[in-house]
């Protein structure tokens, strides 16, 4: 089949893989122009530009997916199915115009999780299973009817940035299962189940990504999974950001120390929760390097109490 990829982000670099070495013709690629980026503001492609330059695919960089120009090079492509990974939302005018549709992954098990961060919010809702789910776009935010749906435990030391990789592999793989069962006419597609409970992925801002120290220490630490490596869990120390990249669970510990204290125990950063402490193993306050909970706890604990916010 004639195919026309749209993507921005690495999830869906494993997918345009698959599609380079398949039999499905890619027609272009579809992302956002360079932008500026980091201290320097360098003007920076998007990870799917990078890969599509690599793979020889042709590139069109769209600002406005609502242009009639763009709009009309679409259809002169005639492409046969759009596939859309970690993109924007396509406005109807665009969705509806191949054929055998536009399909999207979406890393969740629809009607779960819909919206952008589904990855984050899995982890943070502490849930022990995930999924892959192919599925046509159409009007509402992840709403379209299924063509293929897995699932697969999560381990429970997993940070959204592992089980991300993983999914974006096992969905590049149903992915190319599905074109293939469109192409022979052998995929049945069903609705998104009634019965199953809706749930949503909203934006991370800093506003929904400080942590709760009065929440269970297995809260808290599926939060600090869900964020890391980015956009990353936050507190106060001393009036300042500290981002906590990667935490652990004592199990065996309790503590009857105010949620939010930190402290220094043998050289260990510890941090009381509501029910037990956890131990801080990579932080960085703000304006500073990445440290280990080690060193942060030597060079600014040592035997002090502290109050995170």
């Amino acid at each position: 089949m004639r195919v026309i990829f749209f993507g921005n982000g690495a999830f869906g670099l494993p997918t345009l893989r698959r599609l380079a070495s398949s039999p499905h013709e890619v027609i272009a690629v579809v992302t956002n122009p360079d932008k500026p980026a980091g201290r320097g503001h360098k003007l920076t492609a998007t990870p799917v530009k990078e890969e599509a330059r690599n793979l020889g695919f042709p590139i069109w960089e769209v600002e406005q997916l609502k242009s009639p120009a763009f709009v009309e090079e679409l259809r002169r492509a005639n492409a046969h199915v759009f596939v859309v990974v970690a993109y924007r939302i396509l406005p109807p005018v665009v969705w509806s115009l191949p054929p055998m549709g536009a399909i999207n992954i979406h890393p969740s098990l629809l009607p779960a999780y819909r919206g952008p961060a589904p990855i984050a919010w899995t982890l943070i809702q502490g849930e022990k299973v995930t999924g892959v789910t192919i599925f046509r776009i159409q009007e509402g935010v992840d709403t379209g009817e299924i063509l293929l749906q897995r699932s697969y435990p999560i381990p429970p030391d997993w940070n959204a940035g592992q089980l991300e990789r993983f999914l974006s592999e096992v969905g590049a793989d149903l992915l190319m299962e599905a074109l293939d069962g469109i192409a022979l006419g052998t995929i049945r597609p069903f609705p998104q189940s009634e019965k199953a409970e809706v749930s949503y992925a909203p934006k991370l801002f800093p506003e929904n990504t400080r942590i709760n120290w009065t929440l269970p220490a297995q809260k808290v630490y599926d939060f600090i999974r869900g964020l890391s490596p980015q956009p990353r869990a936050w507190t106060l120390f001393e009036g300042k950001r500290l981002q906590v990249l990667r935490a652990e669970k004592l199990p065996a510990r309790r503590t009857t120390r105010m949620p939010g204290t930190l402290w220094q125990d043998e050289g260990e950063l510890l941090v009381a929760c509501e029910d037990a402490p956890l131990r801080l193993l990579e932080v960085q306050l703000e304006g500073k390097k990445v440290v280990s909970g080690r060193e942060f706890a030597q060079g600014y604990v040592k035997n002090f109490v502290f109050h995170l916010q």
